[in-house]
C-alpha cells in the first residue's frame, strides 16, 4: 500500500485490520517471549485506547489483527504506544539499538461484519501460507483457538459477525472451523497490501472517493504555498 495520510483511509469507530513488518523483514518476533510482550502490550492498552481486538496472528517479523476502533486519533496513538515499548523491550532483551518495527503500520478499513470474518479466517492461516504449519491448530499466537474451540483468550472481544455463525459456542465453533477449511481449499488471497477491504464495488468506490480526496488536499496546500508568497514580506 502506498503512503497515505491514514485519515484518508479509517474513520472513527470503523473495523481494521493492521499488519507491520519488523525492520529490514528480520525475524524479531520468532521468540516467544517477543510475541508475548506484545500480546502484554495490546492487552494491558486497548481498553485505554479505545479498542477491540477481534482476532490477531503472530508471525515471525509480522502480526495480523483485526477490530475495531474508537477513534483514528485513539487508533494511531494506541499502536504508536505499544509499537514503542515493544521496541524497547525487544532491544534491551536482545541488546541491540534500533528500529524493530518497519516505517508505517498498514491499516486497511473493513466494509463490514461479512468481511471482517473474512479477514479473522484469512489471519488464520498466515502460518499455513508460509509453509511453517500444516493447518491452523499449531499455531500457539492466534486466535484461531479461540473461535474453533473455545480456548479463553483475554486479548479478543468475540466478533459480531462470530457471534453470528450460530445459537450456541460449539455451533460457532463448527461453522468456523469449516470457514477456515474451506478456505484452505481455495486460491490464496492477500488483505495487506491494500487500503479497503469489501465487496469489488464497494472498493472501487472507496479508491475514488479517496484519489478526490487526495487532490482536493494537494490542491489546497498549493493554494496556501501561494498565499502564502504572495504576502511575504519584502527583502
Amino acid at each position: 500500500m502506498a503512503y497515505l495520510p491514514r485519515y484518508t483511509i479509517v474513520y472513527d469507530g470503523c473495523s481494521f485490520h493492521v499488519t507491520w513488518q519488523c525492520h529490514n523483514k528480520d525475524w524479531l518476533l520468532r521468540w516467544n517471549w517477543a510475541k508475548q510482550i506484545y500480546y502484554d502490550l495490546l492487552l494491558k492498552y486497548k481498553e485505554r485506547y479505545g479498542i477491540q481486538i477481534y482476532s490477531y496472528h503472530f508471525m515471525e517479523n509480522h502480526p495480523h489483527l483485526t477490530g475495531t476502533m474508537q477513534s483514528k486519533e485513539l487508533f494511531s496513538n494506541f499502536f504508536r504506544v505499544v509499537n514503542n515499548l515493544l521496541a524497547r523491550k525487544i532491544n534491551k532483551q536482545l541488546k541491540r539499538k534500533g528500529q524493530v518495527v518497519m516505517d508505517r503500520f498498514k491499516s486497511p478499513r473493513i466494509q463490514d461484519d461479512a468481511h471482517m470474518i473474512k479477514a479473522m479466517t484469512y489471519g488464520d492461516l498466515n502460518g499455513v501460507r508460509a509453509g511453517r504449519d500444516k493447518s491452523p491448530e499449531e499455531s500457539k499466537w492466534s486466535s484461531y483457538a479461540h473461535y474453533a474451540y473455545g480456548r479463553e483468550d483475554p486479548l479478543i472481544t468475540p466478533a459480531p459477525s462470530y457471534l453470528a455463525l450460530g445459537a450456541t459456542k460449539e455451533g460457532r465453533q463448527r461453522v468456523y472451523r469449516a470457514m477456515v477449511q474451506e478456505l484452505m481449499l481455495q486460491d490464496r488471497i492477500n488483505i495487506s497490501n491494500t487500503c479497503f477491504i469489501g465487496d469489488p464495488n464497494w472498493v472501487k468506490r472507496q479508491y475514488q472517493e479517496l484519489q478526490e480526496q487526495i487532490k482536493s488536499i494537494r490542491a489546497n496546500k498549493l493554494m496556501r504555498r501561494k498565499t502564502n508568497f504572495g504576502t511575504a514580506p519584502p527583502y
